[in-house]
């Protein structure tokens, strides 16, 4: 009888350190994500104080797209930023060039219900 316990016991515990498909994780850490866009190896960043807001006719064309929303999926704080990341935009939604702008330096992107310029984050030196 006592075998029979221990065995129970064990697998409720393995039962409960596994995770089921689709259900939410517990997360240990609490990441503030900056507002930005990951675009193959560049970082662009809206902000940081009060982003810049375009028109409508101020949009080029689609640039790329988003493939992963970081904020509410990821709470490693040693996450490596993949190509197409974003913290707050959905997957899907269209990165936009901005016209009269090199896309190496400013993209746009619509959240919030405005179209927010991110500009790109020049690496340290």
């Amino acid at each position: 009888m006592g075998a029979r316990v221990v065995v129970v016991l064990g697998a409720l515990l393995f039962a409960a350190a596994c995770q089921l498909p689709g259900s939410s994780s517990s997360c240990n850490a609490q990441i503030d994500w900056v507002n930005f866009i990951q675009v193959g190896s560049t970082q662009y960043v809206a902000g940081p104080q009060s982003p810049t807001v375009l028109q409508e006719s101020e949009l080029g064309p689609v640039y790329a797209h988003v493939k992963f929303k970081v904020s509410g999926n990821v709470c490693d704080p040693n996450y490596r930023l993949k190509d197409g990341d974003s913290a707050f935009l959905d997957p899907g939604t269209p990165i936009y060039q901005v016209t009269g702008q090199p896309s190496s330096q400013q993209l746009a992107a619509r959240f919030n219900g405005k179209i927010v310029v991110y500009g790109a984050m020049l690496p340290a030196s």
